[in-house]
């Protein structure tokens, strides 16, 4: 029991939390730009697994799928993560340089910690959980 109703909190937050980066994203979209389609990147994956949380809260069970969509956008959701937490490492490593453009090669080199996180994610989660083959 307490499982379901810690996994319907973080999954209504989430949910709730989501909802003010896509209102940013989708506020002008006629001319979109680079903040607006990482906002929306940041938000999908987190409603996605946000409706996730609240169905299991609400049901008790978790729905056991081996769809290869499934393992994919758990992996490009896990890009976020690895960016935020390698973020103020690389700052503080490339404090040191103090150069100007320091911190743009520091947040250059999470997102390329991000990229890889999230290969890394997606190569595990797909054969692990992704369809079986065969023979």
């Amino acid at each position: 029991m307490a499982k379901r109703i810690i996994a319907g909190a973080l999954g209504t937050i989430a949910v709730l939390a989501s909802f003010l980066p896509l209102w940013y994203a989708f506020e002008d979209f006629k001319s979109p730009n680079l903040g607006q389609i990482v906002m929306c990147s940041i938000a999908i994956p987190a409603l996605w697994l946000g409706v996730r949380f609240v169905r299991f809260a609400v049901s008790g069970r978790i729905a056991q799928t081996n769809s290869l969509a499934n393992s994919i956008l758990l992996g490009i959701a896990f890009f976020f993560p690895g960016f935020v937490f390698s973020l103020p490492l690389t700052i503080v490593l490339a404090s040191d340089t103090r150069n100007d453009k320091s911190f743009l090669a520091a947040v250059g080199f999470s997102v390329c910690i991000g990229v890889a996180a999230a290969m890394i994610c997606t190569i595990v989660s797909v054969r692990k959980h992704g369809p079986t083959k065969t023979r």
